[in-house]
Parts: C-alpha cells; sequence; structure tokens
C-alpha cells in the first residue's frame, strides 16, 4: 500500500472516470488502472464498482478513500514541516478575510507581502465568517483573518489588534448624538451592516435581533451604509480605519463612541488547531503588523513571536 495508490483512489472517485483521473495525476489510464487493481488485491476488497457508464465506489471503498483523504493531507503536513523549518519561505498561501477587512488591510497588506517573500504564492477572498471557519475546517484555505470565532475548541485564534468603531450621523441626528453621549445607543435610527456590527457580547451584537435597527437594508458595504445615511438620515457604526476613506465634510459627521460598552472588533489570524506553518503565521502577523496602527495591536502577541508547538 503507498501513497501514491492512495492518491490513484481519490482522483477516480473524483473523477470517476479512468481517463480523467490518469490524467489528473499525470500518468497513462493503464498504469493508473494497474495501481487500483493491485490496491484492491492487496487489501482483498472491491473498491470500485465498474460499468461501462458508471465507475462509483463500493460501501467499502467509500471508507477506505476517506482514510485515503486523511493519508494525503497528513503527507502533506509532513512536507510542510519541513519546508517550514529548513526552507526559504515559499509554496501557497490561501488566505481568506472579512470583507469589512478586506479594503484597510489587503492593498497594503498585498504590497509588503511580496516584498517579504517573494517566492509565496499568495492568494486572498473575501467571505463572511461562518465560510471562512467552514473553509478553514475543510482545508480550502490555510487561516482567515477575521473577527474572533464562536467555533468552541476547532480553531486556533491569535488576536492581532482591537480595532474601535466609530458613529456616523446624518446632520439630523443631533437628539441620538446626546443619546450616546450619556451612553444609550437608539438602535432604532441605526442602519444596520449585515455581518461586521456582531461583537460578542457587546452592545454593538444586532446581528441576530430583526427587532433592533433599520432593516430595510442590510448593506454588505460600509460604503453602502454610508451614502444611505447621508441620504436617509439616522447613523451607523464604521471601523475606525475606514475614516481615512471618508472625504473632508463626510469626516464632520463621524464622532466617538467611547461611553458605548465593547465599541470595538477583535480582529484575529484563525487556523486550525492541528496547523504546523508557523513561519507562515508569524510571517502574516509581521506583515499585518506593519500595516496596522501601533495603538491598535494586541499586546498580548505584538512584542513576540507566534508558537504553535
Amino acid at each position: 500500500m503507498t501513497l501514491q495508490q492512495m492518491e490513484y483512489i481519490v482522483a477516480l472517485d473524483t473523477y470517476r472516470h479512468f481517463v480523467l483521473a490518469a490524467e489528473s495525476c499525470g500518468v497513462t489510464q493503464p498504469s493508473l488502472s494497474a495501481m487500483v487493481q493491485k490496491l484492491e488485491e492487496e487489501l482483498d476488497v472491491t473498491l470500485f464498482n465498474r460499468d461501462k457508464k458508471n465507475i462509483t465506489p463500493t460501501p467499502i471503498g467509500e471508507k477506505v478513500i476517506a482514510q485515503a483523504h486523511i493519508l494525503l493531507k497528513e503527507a502533506e503536513r509532513v512536507k510542510e514541516l519541513i519546508s517550514d523549518e529548513v526552507e526559504s519561505m515559499s509554496g501557497n498561501l490561501h488566505i481568506g478575510m472579512l470583507p469589512t477587512i478586506s479594503p484597510y488591510l489587503v492593498p497594503d497588506f498585498i504590497l509588503s507581502f511580496k516584498q517579504k517573500f517573494p517566492k509565496m504564492n499568495l492568494v486572498i477572498e473575501e467571505k463572511e465568517n461562518a465560510a471562512l471557519l467552514n473553509d478553514i475546517a475543510l482545508g480550502s484555505i490555510d487561516m482567515a483573518i477575521t473577527t474572533s470565532p464562536e467555533a468552541g475548541g476547532k480553531f486556533l485564534e491569535i488576536p492581532v489588534y482591537k480595532e474601535p468603531f466609530v458613529g456616523y450621523f446624518s446632520c439630523a441626528c443631533k437628539d441620538t448624538l446626546k443619546m450616546i453621549s450619556e451612553g444609550k445607543l437608539p438602535a432604532e435610527h441605526m442602519w444596520i451592516l449585515k455581518e461586521g456590527h456582531c461583537v460578542p457580547n457587546g452592545a454593538l451584537n444586532f446581528c441576530d435581533d430583526k427587532s433592533v435597527g433599520n432593516h430595510t437594508y442590510e448593506a454588505g458595504s460600509i460604503e453602502t451604509l454610508i451614502r444611505i445615511v447621508d441620504r436617509n438620515g439616522g447613523f451607523t457604526i464604521i471601523p475606525q480605519l475606514h475614516t481615512n476613506f471618508l472625504t473632508a465634510e463626510q469626516k464632520k459627521n463621524i464622532h466617538s463612541l467611547d461611553h458605548i460598552p465593547a465599541a470595538s472588533r477583535l480582529i484575529s489570524i484563525v487556523i486550525k488547531e492541528d496547523f504546523i506553518r508557523e513561519r507562515v503565521v508569524n510571517a502574516v502577523y509581521n506583515v499585518m503588523k506593519d500595516v496596522i496602527p501601533a495603538e491598535m495591536l494586541d499586546e498580548g502577541t505584538k512584542s513576540r513571536s507566534i508558537k504553535l508547538r
């Protein structure tokens, strides 16, 4: 039984076609067929049902293929471990990121990362939090840069920075401003961001409460929220880093939320508990430290490197 045979049965399960599976593995169809048959003989089971129209795994074949996926992933982890210890930074790095973080981080992050690690193939994609955590669990991304997950012990969270929220108000919100100065948040006048106003256990956690806030339009874009407030009145809350994107006139509508409990969000690097590419994690973390204002950085980690094991 070899890793090559594991690769072949996974490919055959994926493509359900001997020729296509062989092409994906870079071998001839007879070679792949012979290796699969040899594995079946060694295990003394039939892994695939074969007929002219369909190739499907048998019940025992499904179990063996599931184990093959695990073996191949573990073999890849061994390669990553060796690469992380002895080679220069190279290979692939796939990062997922919350859309309400990426505008302030991605442009400078890409520039700095590529300058420091030119041999790394960097891919960044935007998704909402639940999808990011699912992708980490499946192994389709290496890590996520997002708000704190609420998914138990499956993930390791590395805090990077805490970003305050600020209020963005229309000119007709003087009464609302007075309430906020007294430590109250009149949510009925607030325009809601679809995802990003979620501060776990905080006063701004409106995501699951449809009775709070204006849900006429649940924006996926902070820029859209600002335009809605400008045209329709009311207010919204935005990450402090977004104020750099506002015009001089719009900046007059910004007000602090210092009196509101938990008016901030913690941004973290999130990985699987068994992630082993320590140098890669530190590379991402150090580039983020270069991009994010120093006063926002997490005090617990900003002066030391990340240790995974």
